[in-house]
């Protein structure tokens, strides 16, 4: 009994090629070696999604993180922010451990989540705080996502459109693609007063609603190669 015993509680074998680092916390995916390893889906040599992923990805048209591009000329300094566009849907950077090619348990839950987006939301918008420059504890990083999503919101409403990229007056087309703001630093961001952010929010999405309603549809940035970036054709990005 004792031995049985220590066999159910021996650890979960990683699979080969799955590299750890304990000091620092990080994992390395193995690359994929087979068909799907340059295709310009994948994230990099440290992530490959499931096929299971790569064919929902195809089927519904939703790109992987790296095909946002950083919108140019923003003052980070001042609101300690990043914006990031693209004109199509991309899965949310916080669910790429769901994507990965060792299917998660979640995933059939994860996609039918993203199904329900693509049927509800012509924009979708992110907006992720990380602990990773300053340390932020887990309110920190929620409150500041939760002051810029408000002020992301006022500016959408300033341009003419609701949440999710609909026309508030109908007169105009829908947003449809992707908007990420990024807080690489919580603790600074919720220093910033609320009316100038929404101010500035405001001017740089005036300036991607041509990328978004499909009047201007090239980007601000060419594509990096296979990394899944945006190029101006969605054979680049998707399957």
């Amino acid at each position: 009994m004792f031995q049985r015993t220590l066999r159910r509680l021996k650890p979960p074998q990683l699979p080969d090629g799955f590299s750890t680092n304990f000091e620092t916390g990080t994992f390395r995916l193995p690359h994929t070696t087979g068909q799907h390893a340059a295709h310009p889906t994948t994230m990099s040599q440290d992530f490959n999604p499931s096929k299971k992923v790569l064919k929902f990805a195809s089927d519904h048209r939703i790109a992987f993180p790296t095909a946002i591009n950083l919108v140019p000329g923003q003052r980070v300094k001042d609101f300690h922010i990043r914006m990031h566009l693209c004109p199509h849907h991309t899965f949310s950077f916080y669910h790429l451990k769901y994507l990965a090619e060792f299917e998660h348990p979640l995933i059939t839950k994860i996609l039918h989540f993203y199904t329900q987006e693509k049927q509800t939301k012509p924009l979708w918008c992110y907006v992720q705080g990380s602990s990773t420059a300053d340390g932020s504890k887990v309110v920190v990083r929620c409150a500041s996502e939760r002051m810029v999503r408000a002020a992301l919101f006022r500016a959408l409403n300033a341009a003419g459109y609701d949440s999710i990229g609909k026309s508030l007056d109908g007169s105009k087309p829908d947003l449809r693609g992707t908007i990420r703001i990024a807080i690489p630093w919580p603790k600074a961001a919720l220093k910033v007063e609320f009316d100038p952010l929404v101010e500035y929010l405001t001017g740089l999405v005036a300036d991607a609603v041509p990328r978004l309603d499909g009047s201007s549809p090239l980007p601000w940035r060419q594509a990096r190669g296979p990394r899944g970036s945006w190029n101006g054709s969605t054979t680049k990005v998707f399957l």
